[in-house]
C-alpha cells in the first residue's frame, strides 16, 4: 500500500504541476494535449511513465502477496520483486535520457539489482541454499540503500526552493518528490530481512546496544 501511495502521489502531483506550468507557457494547447505531452511526449517521459505503471502493478502484486500478513505468498512476492526490477530499469533509462546518470545508477541500476537479487533469493527456501538466502538479505538492504542518492538530491532541491521561494510549482514538485522517496523508503524498510545488515544494526543503535 505504501508503494502504491507513493506512486499515486508522484504521478498525480507531477502531472498537475506539468499542466499548470504549460498553461502559463501555452494557453492555446488543450488539457488533453498537455497531458499526453507530459506522459509520452518524449522518450524520457515515455520511459518514466512506463516505469510508473510497472511500479503500480508490482504494488498490486505485493498487496496480494502480503494480504494474509507474514509470511507472504512466495510466488506473488517474487513476481513483485521482478516487476519492480523491470520498473527500475525503465526508470534508469528515463533518467539517463534526462542527463541524470548518477540517479540512474542508484534509482535504476542499484534498485534493479536489489530487486532481482531478492527475487532470486526467494527460491532459496525450496532449494535449501544458505548462501542464496544471505544474498537475498543483502539485496533487500541494497534496495533501501538505492534510495539514499534520490533522497539527498530531493533534499537539496527542496532546500533550494524553500530558500528562493521563486516558483511555488517547483516547490510543490520538490516537496512531493521528497515525500514519495520517504514513503518508498518506509516500504523498503518493511521488506527488510531481520537477518540482513541494516535492520539489526538500526535496532541495536536505537536500543543503544553495542554492535557486534
Amino acid at each position: 500500500m505504501l508503494y502504491k501511495l507513493g506512486n499515486s502521489l508522484g504521478f498525480i502531483v507531477g502531472l498537475g504541476v506539468a499542466l499548470a506550468a504549460d498553461i502559463s507557457r501555452d494557453g492555446g494547447a488543450t488539457v488533453w494535449g498537455r497531458g499526453i505531452a507530459h506522459v509520452v511526449g518524449s522518450p524520457a517521459a515515455a520511459a518514466l511513465t512506463s516505469a510508473t505503471f510497472v511500479f503500480f502493478w508490482d504494488g498490486l502484486l505485493y498487496t496480494r502477496a502480503w494480504s494474509n500478513d507474514a509470511p507472504p505468498d512466495p510466488n506473488l512476492n517474487r513476481q513483485g520483486d521482478v516487476h519492480s526490477g523491470i520498473g527500475a530499469i525503465l526508470l534508469g533509462i528515463g533518467l539517463v535520457i534526462m542527463g541524470k546518470p548518477w540517479l540512474a545508477a542508484s534509482a535504476g541500476l542499484l534498485h534493479a539489482a536489489g530487486k532481482f537479487g531478492s527475487a532470486l533469493g526467494g527460491t532459496a527456501t525450496r532449494q535449501g541454499s544458505f548462501v542464496q538466502l544471505r544474498v537475498a538479505d543483502f539485496c533487500k538492504d541494497l534496495v533501501l540503500v538505492s534510495r539514499v542518492p534520490a533522497i539527498l538530491v530531493g533534499t537539496a532541491a527542496l532546500w533550494r526552493e524553500l530558500v528562493l521561494l521563486e516558483n511555488m510549482l517547483e516547490l510543490l514538485l520538490s516537496l512531493s518528490f521528497m515525500i514519495c522517496c520517504l514513503i518508498w523508503a518506509a516500504a523498503d524498510w518493511m521488506l527488510l530481512s531481520p537477518d540482513g545488515w541494516i535492520k539489526p544494526v538500526a535496532v541495536r543503535l536505537a536500543r543503544r546496544e553495542p554492535i557486534a
